[in-house]
């Protein structure tokens, strides 16, 4: 008979093979759920009721940034003597809304896009650890959130600051107006006494559209 052709494992291979059992043994017990989780996480982040929750986080958050900026916006008018009835004061309202809906929109649309970079993170990371490589940070749905508040704060003060500038130009020019004719030197001619010259109200009313 002639010799087999098979090659006997060294007591050296034998070890080697048991060491690597037992580690496969501990990387399904141990990390293999771990990665499970991480996948898991990675799928719902991508789900669409997550979109909606960030949609709506940003709405309510502009929401409460522009009424505070749009009641300031009010007072300031009204302060002013512009009525409440005028049209420059139905436009400045309405201009606001407008603003408002406008920067909303756009900061509904950012935040869900932040939302599908997150996704987009998590899964290569999913990748990177099966690579055996480090993982990157990605954002949470609270650095999310947080984002899209500050941007919140920032377009309605700007909202408000372009009315109040509004406002003030229309405002300084009634005063100046008003300062004129209160420092006439005495004897002079005044608004009251020429029925063709305009009084400071006459003034106030064109700059405010009130009647």
């Amino acid at each position: 008979m002639g010799k087999s052709n098979e090659v006997k494992e060294t007591e050296y291979e034998k070890e080697l093979a048991k060491v690597y059992a037992e580690e496969w043994e501990l990387y399904q017990e141990k990390i293999v759920p771990f990665e499970n989780m991480v996948i898991d996480d990675a799928k719902q982040s991508n789900d669409e009721s997550v979109y909606g929750d960030i949609a709506e986080n940003t709405n309510l958050g502009y929401k409460k940034s522009f009424s505070e900026a749009s009641n300031n916006t009010l007072a300031n008018m009204e302060a002013s003597g512009i009525n409440p009835n005028s049209g420059k004061f139905k436009n400045a309202v309405s201009d606001m809304a407008d603003g408002e809906a406008s920067v909303t929109s756009d900061a509904i649309a950012r935040s869900q896009v932040a939302g599908q970079d997150r996704y987009i993170g998590k899964m290569s990371n999913i990748m990177a650890m099966g690579q055996g490589q480090s993982q990157q940070a990605t954002a949470t749905l609270s650095d999310i959130a947080y984002g899209s508040q500050q941007k919140a704060f920032s377009d309605a003060k700007n909202n408000q600051a372009i009315s109040d500038s509004y406002i003030g130009a229309a405002g300084a020019v009634a005063g100046a107006a008003g300062s004129y004719y209160s420092n006439l030197p005495a004897g002079t001619v005044t608004p009251s006494a020429n029925t063709n010259a305009a009084t400071t109200s006459d003034i106030n009313n064109a700059l405010t559209g009130g009647g």
